[in-house]
C-alpha cells in the first residue's frame, strides 16, 4: 500500500494521522515459513527538511508459524513501535534507509521490517510447551515421553558387568 504524503509536503512540520492496513508477504524465518495477518500501522507522518517524511507509530499484527518445540501450529501477537525517516529521492539500492519518490510512500517494506523485528525468538503453541515431536528411527516411533529406545542403552553392558561383579562378591 502507498501513502499519499502530498498534504504533509505542503505543510512541513504538521503531523498527519496514519491509520492504514498493510499486507505482509510470508517470510522464511529460521527454516520455517511465517505468515502474517494484515498489519495495522497507527500513528503520524510529518514532512521534515528536504522533503523527507518521518513516520512514527505502532504496528500490530499476528504472526503464524510452528511451535519451536512440538511443531504444532503457533501464533504470536506482535505490537512493535516504529520511527522511520523516508528520504526523498534516496538510493533505492541502499537497504539501510527507506526511500520514496513523487508524493507517495510505499509502506510494504516498513511493515515487513517492523513485523519481523517484533517476532519472538521462539514461537510456542502455548505457554510452557515442552513437548518434542515424535519421530521414527530404526523402525521404532519415538515420542516425547520415551527417554530411550528399547535395546539401545549404551551403558547396558557396563551395568551388567557391575551387577555380575557385585553378585560375585556377595556369594
Amino acid at each position: 500500500m502507498t501513502l499519499d504524503v502530498s498534504g504533509a509536503l505542503k505543510q512541513p512540520g504538521v503531523p498527519f494521522a496514519l491509520d492504514v492496513v498493510q499486507a505482509i508477504a510470508p517470510q522464511e524465518v529460521f527454516a520455517d515459513v511465517v505468515t502474517f495477518d494484515p498489519a495495522r500501522l497507527l500513528g503520524t507522518y510529518t514532512a521534515v527538511e528536504h522533503g523527507n517524511v518521518l513516520l512514527r507509530g505502532t504496528l500490530t499484527t499476528t504472526a503464524r508459524g510452528h511451535c519451536a518445540n512440538c511443531l504444532e501450529p503457533a501464533s504470536a501477537e506482535i505490537r512493535e513501535d516504529f520511527e522511520e525517516l523516508f528520504v526523498l529521492g534516496g538510493d533505492p539500492e541502499d537497504n539501510e534507509i527507506f526511500v520514496y519518490t513523487g508524493q507517495e510512500v510505499d509502506l510494504e517494506r516498513l511493515a515487513l521490517t517492523t513485523a519481523v523485528l517484533g517476532l519472538p525468538i521462539r514461537m510456542l503453541c502455548r505457554e510452557g510447551c515442552n513437548r518434542v515431536p515424535a519421530y521414527e528411527t530404526g523402525g521404532v516411533t519415538v515420542t516425547h515421553c520415551q527417554e530411550e529406545l528399547p535395546g539401545q542403552r549404551p551403558f547396558a553392558a557396563l551395568k551388567q558387568l557391575l551387577a555380575e561383579k557385585t553378585g560375585e562378591g556377595t556369594d
